[in-house]
């Protein structure tokens, strides 16, 4: 059943999947595999090892370098996992200033009881003007970022067309985002990045010190719309009206945002 597979399929990443992202392992792995060409501190490298900085929260980056100079780099494709370079980015980040944090602002429509996010300015003041008429703010809102910074993954955002639910889905998930556009072709993969958050410990939904962990609710009917809140009171509230809560851990955690 479609909704089924919606609630539990996409709820989860892949069971048993490992936490990226950790600059702390990052430090280690770049101490083994890139401190003897590129220095200590990575941020005092001189040309042209200090493009290696370039890498800051971007992975890709690192493979791109791997793949254009394999005779100095390409052992990284062969002795480092995606996870490893997921670490070292993340560490490089740690020298780089976080970017500002962004408002994700919810909406409410009465008319499809329905709600719905966003993180785009463009968007959020078209809907405050009513260029798309019934919505009108919850006052709840939760922070992330609007470009790539330590710790904090894309989010995908998807559109769900009316046969579904005429609604939108996201996920801090790489592997839930494929999935999904795998398992149900006709939803429209809008953008891989409306914003970037913190993903929660998938063993026990943990995140890290100083994150708020954001709760997804769906509400398990034909017409499918999923709520994200920061509120443990509301999320319990709303669990016992019928919305099913997905996430990671005991308190099933879907994302991690600042504070």
């Amino acid at each position: 059943m479609l909704l089924a597979c919606v609630a539990t399929a996409l709820a989860l990443g892949p069971a048993g999947s490992t936490l990226a992202q950790s600059p702390a392992a990052g430090k280690a792995l770049y101490k083994t595999w890139c401190q003897v060409c590129h220095s200590v501190d990575p941020s005092t490298a001189v040309a042209p090892f200090n493009s290696i900085m370039s890498a800051a929260n971007d992975p890709a980056r690192i493979t791109a370098a791997a793949n254009a100079d394999p005779s100095q780099m390409g052992f990284i494709n062969t002795s480092l996992t995606s996870a490893n370079l997921q670490d070292i980015a993340a560490y490089l980040g740690t020298f780089v200033a976080p970017p500002a944090a962004v408002s994700i602002v919810e909406f409410y429509s009465i008319a499809r009881d329905h709600y719905f996010m966003s993180a785009s300015i463009p968007e959020i003041a078209d809907l405050d003007r009513g260029v798309h008429p019934g919505w009108s703010r919850t006052g709840h809102a939760f922070k992330g970022y609007a470009v790539a910074s330590a710790g904090a993954g894309p989010v995908c955002r998807y559109y769900i067309p009316p046969a579904s639910g005429d609604s939108h889905f996201y996920s801090a998930s790489p592997a839930a985002c494929t999935q999904l556009q795998a398992d149900f072709p006709t939803f429209v993969a809008e953008t891989s990045s409306a914003f970037y958050i913190g993903s929660p410990d998938p063993a026990d939904g943990a995140c890290g010190a100083g994150m708020v962990p954001v709760y997804r609710l769906w509400n398990a009917r034909a017409d499918t719309n999923h709520r994200y809140l920061t509120s443990a009171t509301l999320r319990q509230q709303m669990v016992a009206t019928g919305w099913v809560a997905e996430g990671y851990g005991p308190d099933a955690v879907i994302m991690c945002a600042p504070p």
